[in-house]
């Protein structure tokens, strides 16, 4: 097994949440919704802790989580 560098982390990290970003975005239960934001919140978190992310990408991942969150505005 090699290991990766940081980037590779970082760029392989980013690609996931990606992901679950976007399962969020076009999930219409309440519940779910709520649960992919407390994931996605607390991955950037423990990456931001851990260093893989600094504190601006981390925050914009907050910001986006959030605004999913809120949902399409009426």
């Amino acid at each position: 097994m090699t290991d990766e560098t940081a980037e590779a982390i970082k760029a392989r990290k980013l690609t996931q949440l990606e992901a679950v970003l976007e399962a969020m975005s076009s999930e219409t239960r309440e519940l779910s919704r709520a649960f992919y934001h407390g994931w996605i919140l607390s991955a950037a978190m423990e990456l931001w802790d851990r260093g893989v992310f600094t504190q601006e990408e981390r925050l914009a991942i907050e910001a986006r989580v959030t605004l999913i969150a809120q949902g399409p505005e009426e």
